[in-house]
């Protein structure tokens, strides 16, 4: 079975793995996917969120002193929508 990659950064991500470990293509990209299978992943989604996440966080870290948070006049005594 061939592989025929036709991106040119991957081509020169795998020249450069190939270059450091000294060894063939081939031999560069099967220590990469291994490395990658036993490296625990997240999902797209997981992905997603945790970047939504962040953008939040930092969101609010740079909000000014003087911006009010206060979610209180949102609610009623009942703790339902206005």
């Amino acid at each position: 079975m061939a592989i025929n990659i036709k991106n040119e950064e991957t081509v020169q991500v795998v020249k450069r793995l190939a270059e450091k470990l000294q060894a063939s293509y081939t031999a560069a990209i099967r220590v990469a996917v291994e490395a990658a299978l036993q490296t625990p992943t997240k999902t797209i989604e997981q992905r997603k969120l945790q970047r939504v996440e962040q953008l939040v966080t930092d969101y609010q870290a740079n909000l000014p002193k003087s911006h009010n948070m206060n979610t209180d006049i949102l609610y009623d005594e009942n703790g339902l929508f206005r």
